[in-house]
This record gives C-alpha cells, structure tokens and sequence, in this order.
C-alpha cells in the first residue's frame, strides 16, 4: 500500500508539545536553551501552576498521545483555543472511542485523569505562556511547513520523510497509511513520533536562520556529537550494518538510558539513519552526516 503524506503546520502541536516538554522534562538537556527556556517560563507561571504541572511527572510521558490523537481528530482549525474548548466538552464516550479508533490502550482511569490534570492545567499553560509565545516561532513554522510542501511534489514521501527528519527512513507496511509531517519549534532539535492506527504522526524540529557570524546549531550539534568516545565507537559499530537498539545496547555493554541519550545526540547531528516498518527499528550510520561535517565546517571558518 502507497504511503500517504501531508504537510501540517500547526499551534495544536506546538502547544502539547510545548507543554509536554516543561511539565515533563524528558531530554531537557538535549534540546535547544532547554534549561534557560525552563527557568524563564518557570519566571512566569504562578507557583500554584507550577505546584500542580510538576506533578504530571509521576505519569507516563506516553499519555500525552492522548492529546495529539485528538488533535489529530477534532475540527479545530489548528486554533488552540478552540481546541482547549473541544477537549473540555468531549464526553466519556468519547474518549474512550478517540482511544479505541487511536489504538490506544486507555480506559476510563485516563480519562478521569485527563479531566481532572491535564486539561486544566492546559488552559493555563495557554493562558501563562504560550499565547504569548506564537510570535516567536510561528513564522518560522510556516515557512518551514510551506518549503516542505514545494518538496511534496519534487520528492517521494520516503525520501521527504528523511529531509525533515535528518535520518528517519519509514518503510512501507499494510499498517501504516499516512504520516503527518508537522514542524516543531520548542523540541529542537529532538524528533517525536506519535503512532496510531493506519496513523503516523512525525513531529520534526527546525531552526531558524542563524546571523552569519555566528557558528549554525546545526554544526555545533555535529561537533558536540563526535566529543564522545562511546558515541564514536557506536557509529563505528554502525558503520558496518544495520542493527536493532538492544544489539546496540549490548555492543556498548551500557544502560539503555544511557545508550538512548547518546542515540538522541547523533540523530540531532544528523549522524544515524533508522529505518522504521511500524514494528521493529534498525539503526545505521548515515553517511551524509559525515560528509556534511566537513563541508558547514568548511562553509562557516571561510564564510
């Protein structure tokens, strides 16, 4: 079956995974200021929100696909706003059919605790922080989501799937219909992938345009990942053949948390390429990658 593509730029995507990102903490240290952005927002919010967000953390990250299923499913028009008045006059029903067509396995605990901490606390992350923060991104996003449109029609979906990606190879399967590319701004330059029935959601990172003399993330992310003797020796290991994550884990004889940490920096760099069916991934060296080391490097020191 022929794999669907489209292109979505969207504030509801932002807006979870913005808030996804502050109340949860996951990867904070491998994204972009993601510290200093922490502090500043923590600057902001009342301590009440801050109180009652940090609890969040004693749930399972995975629960927020619950939220980027509905966004995938409601009529919101990407408008955050009527998206927080969607979610809040949902009924228990509802959910628990969102979930079933999802392929989520949620009940009616989930939905409890969606009524109860999630969706409050979503209407004031909205209210606190991220109405005040669309200036910041949302230009970029566009223009970003407008430039992988042109390519819709230059590219097949496979090969834009891994332009967007910086590695990420989707593999056609009966169980994966359609993927949702969708920009994202807050979780640069860390990848997330949501997946659903017949549903991929694929939420990439971008930049915006660095001043010329200042040396590109995208480079310092590259040279940032070849500082690290585990992280050489696993592109080394790849560099031979595909391999699965707990093959990987057991070449390097570390925790997979750890190993997991490093694969976030040389997917960010551009260094490994995963090849992904909907089941099982495989893990290889992305020979691009290297090549592109020498020649930003080159472009920036004699630009």
């Amino acid at each position: 079956m022929a794999l669907h593509i489209r292109v979505e730029c969207s504030a509801v995507y932002e807006f979870i995974g913005s808030f996804m990102l502050f109340v949860q903490r996951k990867w904070i240290h491998n994204v972009d200021d993601g510290l200093e952005w922490v502090r500043d927002v923590e600057q902001q919010a009342p301590d009440s929100f801050l109180i009652r967000s940090s609890q969040l953390q004693n749930y399972c990250i995975n629960e927020f696909d619950m939220l980027f299923a509905a966004s995938l499913k409601l009529n919101h028009a990407h408008h955050v706003s009527l998206f927080l008045t969607q979610l809040q006059e949902m009924s228990d029903n509802a959910w628990l059919s969102l979930f079933a067509d999802s392929g989520l396995p949620y009940d009616n605990e989930q939905v409890i605790r969606l009524r109860q901490d999630y969706i409050p606390l979503l209407h004031e992350w909205y209210e606190h922080y991220f109405r005040w923060s669309v200036p910041n991104w949302e230009p970029i996003l566009i223009q970003d989501a407008a430039e992988k449109t042109r390519l819709l029609h230059k590219m097949s979906p496979v090969d834009l799937i891994e332009l967007a990606t910086n590695g990420a190879v989707f593999e056609n399967n009966d169980h994966m219909r359609e993927v949702v590319l969708a920009p994202m701004w807050h979780y640069r330059p860390i990848i997330n992938t949501c997946t659903f029935t017949n549903t991929t959601l694929v939420l990439y990172a971008t930049d915006s345009e660095e001043e010329d003399d200042v040396p590109p993330k995208s480079l310092k992310r590259m040279i940032h990942a070849l500082s690290s003797d585990v992280r050489l020796k696993m592109l080394r290991y790849l560099s031979h053949e595909s391999v699965t994550f707990s093959e990987l884990v057991s070449f390097v004889q570390l925790e997979e948390s750890t190993v997991q940490q490093h694969l976030v920096i040389l997917r960010a760099a551009g260094y490994i390429r995963t090849f992904w069916n909907g089941k099982v991934e495989r893990i290889f060296l992305r020979q691009e990658g290297i090549a592109d080391l020498s020649a930003f490097l080159e472009n920036y020191v004699q630009s």
